[in-house]
Order: structure tokens, then C-alpha cells, then sequence
């Protein structure tokens, strides 16, 4: 997908100069090829992002639908401890464990303690 994002910048450059050539009121074009030719560089070697990396421009999908998903399924589809093989509380740990992100949620727990089958185990001294 490099190699295509390359071929194509070029061509739209190209195609823009052209077209400015042709008619100056056409160098306009700049305006909207130019920032997806930039960011699509930007992308290409920057070191952070794999997915970014192979596939500029549209492996920013991947993270605005990664930032949209939790909102679409609190409305539409399941909360954050149903799902397999895991759940989303579970991925998201492993995700932030692997970027070696700050991995502990303090103040509690987002499950349901006072569903049947919750498993607790109440401290000794507080007998």
C-alpha cells in the first residue's frame, strides 16, 4: 500500500500541476489534494504507528473507528464486559500494556458486584 500511496500522490501532484497549467484557477485544487499528499508523507515515516505506516491516509480509519466503536456499542450493541474471547475491559488492558501505557484503573470496578454469580470474599477482621 506504500508503493500505491506513493503512485498516487504523484499522480494527483501531478494531475494538479497540470490542471494549475492549464487554467489558473485550477491551482485551487492544491487545496484539497495537498494536505492528504502531506499528511499521507507525514505518515510514511513516522515511527509510532505501524498500521499508519503501511497504509497512509486510511490506516487513520482504523483509529477514529477504534475512538467511535465504544460509542456505537454503548447505544447499539453490548457493554464493555460482554464480548468474546474477550471483552473490551480485558483488550483494552492488554492494549495498554503493550504500548506500556499506565495499565491500573483505580477507584473500583466497572462490573456489576451485586449480580447473582459475582464471586466476592469479604475481609476477616470485618467479622
Amino acid at each position: 500500500m506504500r508503493k500505491a500511496f506513493v503512485a498516487i500522490a504523484a499522480f494527483l501532484v501531478a494531475l494538479t500541476i497540470m490542471l494549475g497549467l492549464y487554467h489558473p484557477f485550477l491551482w485551487w485544487t492544491f487545496l484539497f489534494t495537498g494536505p492528504f499528499v502531506i499528511l499521507g508523507i507525514y505518515d510514511l515515516y513516522q515511527p509510532k504507528h505501524s498500521i499508519v505506516r503501511n497504509y497512509p491516509v486510511f490506516g487513520r480509519l482504523r483509529y477514529f473507528m477504534e475512538e467511535l466503536r465504544p460509542k456505537v456499542y454503548q447505544y447499539f450493541v453490548e457493554s464493555d464486559v460482554n464480548g468474546t474471547p474477550y471483552n473490551r475491559l480485558n483488550r483494552s488492558l492488554i492494549y495498554q500494556r503493550a504500548k506500556k501505557d499506565n495499565d491500573t484503573i483505580p477507584f473500583g470496578t466497572q462490573l456489576n458486584v451485586y449480580d447473582n454469580g459475582y464471586e466476592w470474599l469479604s475481609h476477616s477482621i470485618a467479622a
